[in-house]
């Protein structure tokens, strides 16, 4: 090996090893939050003798969060039902941020905003009283919940959070939390049929009705008729980084779309939303995360809407149907659980397209007329003062089997 050769080779050899360190490194400070307050035990779960104080254990209050509106929601309705209610961020945040936050996320929301550790503190202190239910509301807030030894332990499971890691640490970390004996109450019926399937085991799921914010999108009424007529496409796109919306498989799809029709004689407009403006998926334009107000206007504005619902279902189908939206999803997720296979455009995740099928529900406006008609049916029971109610009937039920 000539001296030159022996140069390259050793550089390689320091390159690749500088990489690895800085990927392990990396891994390593987003996952020491973790593991600082990782405790995999069973716990010991106290009798219910009553509910008059409940409290969420959330992450941290981040902006337009789908998980964390629903804790507020729910929260919210509890409140409404004489519940006494909190909402703690594990990690430290001032409350000024938490505030903003909450509020961005469902104004006027009822409870109380605390920081973990100073609620925490106070309980010690004897300054407050350990809440009568406290619920973990995703798995890295489950060892949280479990340093209240007096009070009862529920876990609102939101997702089957496992699919959002690589097989690995976390994955399998966050798959232990559903064996660690807090009371599971899961959102709809497709979580608690993923953990029993994944678990391979009968484990106790309670579940609640995936509601949706009734006040916020009313059931409109949209002229599909006229839909023939368009010569161009605007689709309102729900898209975010994580790997379950298929940040990457989507505007490939629509790219391609847009390329089919274009040579058919239609345009198509795509309008990205969900993530911040920074995030830049090719094939068309990033709103970025927008309020309520904004979103109904986005919904009006659209012919179509799109999400990618391949764990449990998100909030933006329900919304989107409320408005007449006609929805493009796919079979290979969970949508057709809760909405059957008649209420929307149906793809999947080995089709490169979805220009024919568009091409063909634009001349079938009877079609999009008995979509909406199917999907509107679904949504009529639903609302959060339902799965409020379903939720505290839940634990009381527990609370009578305990005294």
């Amino acid at each position: 090996m000539s001296r030159q050769e022996a140069i390259i080779r050793e550089t390689k050899r320091r390159t690749l090893s500088f990489i690895h360190g800085a990927q392990y490194r990396a891994e390593s400070f987003r996952l020491k939050a973790i593991l600082d307050n990782y405790d995999p035990s069973v716990c010991v779960q106290p009798p219910l003798k009553k509910i008059k104080t409940v409290t969420f254990l959330i992450t941290r209050m981040v902006r337009f969060h789908g998980g964390q509106t629903s804790v507020l929601h729910l929260g919210t309705e509890l409140e409404k039902q004489g519940i006494k209610v909190c909402y703690l961020s594990c990690k430290e945040q001032s409350l000024e941020e938490m505030e903003l936050c909450a509020a961005s996320n469902l104004d006027g929301f009822k409870g109380r905003l605390y920081a973990f550790n100073r609620y925490m503190a106070a309980v010690e202190r004897g300054r407050i009283k350990s809440p009568d239910v406290v619920v973990a509301s995703s798995w890295d807030t489950v060892f949280f919940a479990k340093r209240f030894k007096d009070s009862y332990k529920a876990y609102f499971v939101q997702d089957y959070e496992p699919f959002f890691y690589p097989f690995g640490e976390e994955f399998l970390m966050c798959k232990n939390t559903y064996e660690q004996g807090l009371h599971m109450i899961s959102l709809g019926e497709w979580n608690r049929r993923m953990i029993r399937k994944e678990l391979e085991k009968d484990v106790a799921v309670d579940t609640v009705s995936f509601p949706y914010d009734t006040e916020g999108y009313g059931l409109t009424v949209r002229d599909y008729f006229g839909y023939p007529e368009k010569k161009k496409i605007v689709l309102a796109v729900y898209l975010k980084y994580y790997g379950k919306r298929l940040p990457d498989l989507i505007p490939y799809m629509l790219m391609n779309t847009a390329d089919a029709l274009k040579q058919r004689g239609t345009d198509l407009e795509v309008l990205y939303f969900g993530e911040a403006k920074t995030f830049n998926p090719k094939g068309g334009r990033n709103l970025g995360q927008l309020s309520r107000e904004q979103l109904k206007s986005l919904y009006a504005k659209a012919d179509f809407g799109m999400v990618a619902s391949m764990s449990n279902i998100s909030l933006v189908p329900f919304e989107m149907h409320a408005s007449g939206l006609p929805v493009i999803e796919f079979e290979d997720g969970s949508y057709p659980d809760f909405f059957g296979k008649n209420t929307a455009i149906l793809t999947k995740i080995g089709e490169k397209d979805i220009a024919e099928k568009l091409l063909d529900v634009l001349n079938m406006p009877k079609k999009l007329k008995e979509m909406d008609d199917a999907a509107k049916a679904g949504l009529k029971d639903l609302s959060w003062e339902r799965t409020g109610r379903e939720f505290l009937e839940i634990l009381k039920d527990r609370s009578e089997k305990t005294v």
